[in-house]
């Protein structure tokens, strides 16, 4: 079982983010996974140019750079934890930049069977924004949300508490293969409306229309 860490903090091992985070790590060590983490802030990842190449062909990005490492390792995880610090009520800006170079992810499901959980740290306190758009955006890519967790501008004892019951959560899920029943119907009702859109595309969108038909999801 692996987790993967990714934290979008620019301050990387000197944030608060990343010592909250760590306690979800330490749950889930605890647990049995094998864990790892990877800092955006020391990876070069790149603006999307919205080409549509990772639809097409071989469904990879035409851009050079460590997005593909990130990416690949999400896809060989079996659970990732996001931790992000509160940026205007979103997640940082190294991680929104990774996110968009995941289209691909999104459009076919690819983290269909894994699990996700998340960690949010502000000065504000206001962190269920960022929380809600975590969960949205691992269920887009077909994973389930097993929860989060968020503090202010440092963790409480309490906090980290939580954090380290959401690592044991998670790596539990993943053992047990938790179905999340309305999670799944979500993830299903968004499969259909991207069948359809690829189903029309399919001329453009030729990589994705192949590992539509393969899954039977056409």
């Amino acid at each position: 079982m692996k987790i993967l860490l990714i934290s979008g903090s620019p301050r990387g091992e000197r944030s608060v983010t990343f010592a909250f985070a760590k306690e979800i790590l330490r749950g889930a060590r605890d647990a049995g996974a094998e864990v790892e983490t990877e800092h955006l802030s020391g990876r070069k990842v790149g603006f999307c140019h919205a080409c549509e190449s990772c639809h097409k062909a071989a469904m990879t990005c035409h851009i050079k750079d460590e997005a593909h490492i990130v990416i690949l390792k999400m896809l060989n995880a079996d659970g990732v934890v996001f931790a992000t610090p509160n940026y205007v009520n979103q997640v940082t800006g190294q991680m929104k930049a990774l996110f968009d170079r995941t289209s691909n992810l999104i459009h076919c499901q690819r983290l269909l069977g894994k699990y996700a959980a998340a960690a949010v740290s502000s000065g504000s306190g206001n962190n269920q924004p960022v929380t809600d758009y975590l969960g949205s955006y691992s269920r887009l890519c077909g994973a389930q949300f097993s929860g989060s967790v968020s503090c202010g501008h440092a963790p409480s004892a309490e906090g980290l508490k939580a954090a380290y019951a959401l690592g044991i959560k998670l790596a539990a899920d993943i053992g047990a293969k938790t179905v999340y029943e309305e999670q799944m119907k979500e993830i299903e009702t968004r499969r259909r409306y991207f069948a359809e859109i690829i189903r029309r595309r399919k001329a453009d969108w030729d990589g994705e229309y192949r590992y539509y038909t393969e899954k039977g999801w056409l």
